[in-house]
Formats: structure tokens, C-alpha cells, sequence
């Protein structure tokens, strides 16, 4: 016989009605102007307007306090910020992290002034990152810190995930509580999923192949990311259209990857720092599954305070500000001076080219580094699509930011530093695969959508 649990309408209301409000920002369809948008896009739209003429000037002074910062905490190593696990983590970096700070930076002040050669600051290459793309990020990032927490901090995860759990092991070969790492991923990103599954590992309950497929294959990117992409490559009304056409391809990729190398390969060990600890099944006896949603629901919610939730926020801002935003300067300012300026990535994504061309996308050529651009940084893809005309050729640029999943700027670094036994070479197989797949599974949304 099924457990029951006696709850009060307001622990109840404490987990449903901020829950409700961030799925409300994020995922309700409003008709304007002749299209379909969310609360969160028309926020974010009307923020970009309005501070349109000072967001490049901010984004520029935040990444250079940023590196600086970074640089300062790195080389002392103040007490308080070292045994302190978040600014710990974020502001104390490896070298080569550090220095692509600091090249962010100090890049961003060239592009901002328009000093130096013009090849570097030129809209076509560092102007692209520096004045369209990190004032964009930063309109958003604001927003996103005070709606995320209201759905990862307030039960939604624990709500949805436990109801997803008895479909992951027949579809993905996953234990029931990856849906949690898979929807912590979903409406926040897929580093948080990462971390997440990282942590899991660790601990013992994933083994190494369970972890492998979970970070590479089935941490989605997240619905907010989503609408980044949608908007920067020129196509903010087809959101709901991108959305689609990502999940699903990203899903039938969910299917396939576990069951082809290298993750067919990965064994059923357990690498992690506390060796085997796996638990039983993740749902009690006596307790049904709905019993059970509520309960992991409103015990999440009730942990959560007012002063906690604002805290989360600054600090989701902060991160995304001084890990994200140098990086997309950086990085960004590089591959474009060299995707514009040099063959290489032409070279180098002439397969992806001929895919496209068989698959009928218009500017197949132009539109296929981003094919192996988004491998770097999942932006960048971006980048080569609001450069496009063609809507198919946009709409393919936007998706495969999303379908490709690994990006070595943030995921591909979280997992080489994870005790999760993945390569490089084995990521670069695995994001290979996925973009490859990616070409013939997207066309057909382009197609229809465009």
C-alpha cells in the first residue's frame, strides 16, 4: 500500500507557485507582432533596447575587472577567497585559463576604442563578440539570474525528474536519477548538469559509462540558451520552431550515441572517489510515484529561502559574467580573425560542406564551419549564422550550437577535469559523430521550418 504524506497548502504553494512562475517566463507562447515569443524574450528584448547604447561599455569594463581579479586571486591566493568554494572555483584558474582572461580583457579594450590593426576590432571579426555579441550576453545574463533559481532551486527538478525516471533505463541504459542531471541541464546549462553528474560520480552512485553518456549525450542545453542562439543568428521568432528541432534531434542522438563507440566501449566501473556506492531503487517501497515526486518536491522547496534564492542569482551572474563573457571575447575574436582571414576552417569543414550541399541547406559552404566551430565554443556557431542570409542557413547555425552539446570553453574543460575517464580524443570522436549526424537530422526541420 502507497505511502501518504500530509503536506500544508503553503508547503505546497512554497514548491508550486515560484516553479509555475519560472516555467511561466520560460515556456508560455505570446502571439507579437505576427509571431510567437516568451515572457523571458520580450524581457530581455526591451532590456537590450533600452540600455542598447551603454551595454558595450559595461560588458567591456566587467571583463576587465574580471581577468584582473582573476589574475589577482590566482597569483596571491588570499585565504578567504581559497577555503571559499565558489569564488575559490571561479577566480582561482589554471594558466591557460587565466591568460585567455586576460587576452578577453585586454582584446576588448583594442575592439571598444578601436585601437590597433583593424583587423582585430572590424565588425567582421572582433567587433562581432565584442560589440554585438558580450553587451547581448550580459542583457541576458542579468535576466536569467533572477528566474533560473526559481526553477532549479524550488522542487521543479525533483517534480519532473522523479516522474521521467522509469523511462531512462530502457531508452538511455541510465539509472532513473539522471533525469534529474538531465533536467538540471534542461532549464538551467549543461555545465550545472555536468557538475552535477560529476559530483554523482564521485560519489559513487554512476559508473564511468553512465557518467560518460550523461555528460556528452544526454545534458541537454538549456531553454534559455536556447532563445540566445535563436536571437543572435537574426531568428528570435522562430524560438519555439529552433527548440523543437534541437530536443529532437538531441533526443534520437540520446538514443543512438550509448549504443555506438566510444561510449559502447566505456565499462561499468567505478573510477570515482568513493568507488561503488549504488543504490537500489531510487523510488521507496510503499511510496507511489507521484507520492514520491511530491515528496522530493516540496522537501527541496522547503530548504529554500528568499535571502537563498537572491544569493543564487548574484552568484549564477557572476559565474556566467567572469567565466562566460572573457572567454566569448577571447576565443571569439581568434577563430573569427582566422575563419575570416584564412582557409583553415574552410579546409577543415569541407566534409561538413558536402553534407549540407546533399542535404539541399543554401550557403552550404559558409554555413559549414560552424559545424566545427561550435566544438570550441558553442557562440561561435552562432556568430557564422548572423553572418548568413538564408533563413535554412541561420536556422542550421542556431541548432547545431545546440545539438553538438560539447564545448571545450566550459563542458569539454569540466569533464577532462572530472575523474570521468573520457579523453580529449574521445570527446572530439564523440562531438564528430554528433555534428556529423547532426546535418542529416537537422535538414529536415530546416526544410519544413524554413
Amino acid at each position: 500500500m502507497a505511502k501518504k504524506e500530509s503536506y500544508t497548502s503553503a508547503q505546497v504553494m512554497h514548491f508550486l507557485i515560484p516553479s509555475l512562475i519560472g516555467a511561466v517566463v520560460f515556456l508560455l507562447p505570446i502571439p507579437m507582432k505576427g509571431s510567437l515569443n516568451t515572457i523571458l524574450g520580450i524581457v530581455i528584448d526591451w532590456g537590450k533596447a533600452v540600455l542598447k547604447p551603454v551595454l558595450p561599455g559595461i560588458a567591456m569594463v566587467l571583463v576587465v575587472i574580471s581577468a584582473l581579479v582573476s589574475l589577482w586571486a590566482t597569483v596571491a591566493k588570499p585565504e578567504k577567497i581559497v577555503k571559499d568554494p565558489f569564488w575559490g572555483g571561479l577566480l582561482i584558474v589554471k594558466p591557460f585559463w587565466l591568460i585567455s582572461r586576460l587576452l578577453g580583457a585586454a582584446l576588448y579594450i583594442l575592439i571598444y576604442f578601436k585601437i590597433g590593426p583593424e583587423v582585430i576590432w572590424n565588425m567582421d571579426n572582433g567587433g562581432t563578440p565584442g560589440i554585438l555579441l558580450a553587451p547581448a550576453l550580459l542583457i541576458i545574463f542579468i535576466v536569467l539570474a533572477g528566474v533560473v533559481p526559481l526553477l532549479t532551486d524550488y522542487g521543479l527538478m525533483e517534480y519532473v525528474g522523479t516522474y521521467a525516471r522509469p523511462i531512462m533505463k530502457p531508452l538511455f541504459r541510465l539509472p532513473g536519477r539522471a533525469a534529474v542531471d538531465c533536467l538540471a541541464s534542461w532549464v538551467g546549462s549543461c555545465s550545472v548538469a555536468v557538475v552535477i553528474t560529476t559530483k554523482v560520480h564521485d560519489e559513487g552512485y554512476y559508473s564511468d559509462r553512465e557518467a560518460s553518456i550523461i555528460t556528452t549525450a544526454f545534458s541537454v542545453i538549456s531553454i534559455a540558451y536556447i532563445y540566445v542562439m535563436a536571437d543572435f543568428v537574426g531568428l528570435p521568432n522562430m524560438y519555439f520552431q529552433i527548440m523543437a528541432a534541437i530536443y529532437a534531434v538531441t533526443f534520437i542522438l540520446a538514443l543512438i550515441m550509448p549504443r555506438i563507440w566510444p561510449l559502447s566501449s566505456m565499462p561499468d566501473t567505478f573510477s570515482g572517489k568513493a568507488g561503488k556506492r549504488r543504490v537500489g531503487d531510487d523510488i521507496p517501497e510503499g511510496y507511489s510515484l507521484g507520492g514520491w515526486a511530491l515528496k522530493l518536491a516540496v522537501e527541496r522547496s522547503a530548504k529554500q529561502t528568499t535571502s537563498m534564492t537572491i544569493d543564487s542569482g548574484v552568484k549564477t551572474f557572476v559565474s556566467l559574467v567572469v567565466s562566460t563573457m572573457p572567454l566569448v571575447v577571447s576565443w571569439g575574436t581568434i577563430v573569427l580573425i582566422i575563419a575570416n582571414n584564412t582557409p583553415v576552417f574552410q579546409i577543415l569543414s569541407a566534409p561538413f560542406a558536402w553534407c549540407l550541399q546533399l542535404m539541399k541547406i543554401p550557403e552550404a559552404k559558409e554555413v559549414a564551419p560552424a559545424f566545427i566551430l561550435a566544438y570550441a565554443d558553442q557562440f561561435l556557431a552562432a556568430v557564422v549564422g548572423s553572418g548568413r542570409t538564408a533563413v535554412a542557413a541561420k536556422f542550421m547555425c542556431a541548432c547545431i550550437s545546440g545539438t553538438g552539446l560539447i564545448y571545450m570553453t566550459e563542458v569539454g574543460v569540466l569533464i577532462l577535469q572530472s575523474s570521468i575517464p573520457l579523453s580529449f580524443w574521445k570527446l572530439t570522436g564523440i562531438y564528430v559523430i554528433r555534428a556529423v549526424l547532426s546535418v542529416f537530422l537537422l535538414a529536415p526541420f530546416a526544410w519544413l521550418f524554413c
